[in-house]
C-alpha cells in the first residue's frame, strides 16, 4: 500500500491525500496517475508495516504480572 499526496487543478493549495496498492512505487504512481485525473502527485510513500506485536502465547495476567500457565 502506497500513500499518495496530491493537489487537484481546481484547488491547488489544498493537498490531498489518497492511498493505493501496488506492488512497487512506480507502479503506484502510475496508479494514482490514472486513478486521480487532472491532479498533480507531489509524493509517492510506502505505507510501512506495523511492527510486530509483543505477544505472550500461554500466558495470564494475575495479579499485575504475566505468568506462564501451568
Amino acid at each position: 500500500m502506497y500513500t499518495i499526496y496530491y493537489t487537484d487543478e481546481d484547488t491547488p493549495d489544498e493537498t490531498r491525500i489518497g492511498m493505493v496498492s501496488a506492488p512497487n512505487s512506480t507502479i503506484a504512481h502510475r496508479i494514482a496517475e490514472m486513478q486521480f485525473i487532472n491532479s498533480r502527485i507531489h509524493k509517492v510513500m510506502e505505507l510501512t508495516p506495523p511492527e510486530a506485536e509483543t505477544e505472550f502465547p500461554g500466558a495470564r495476567f494475575i495479579n499485575g504480572e504475566f505468568r506462564p500457565v501451568s
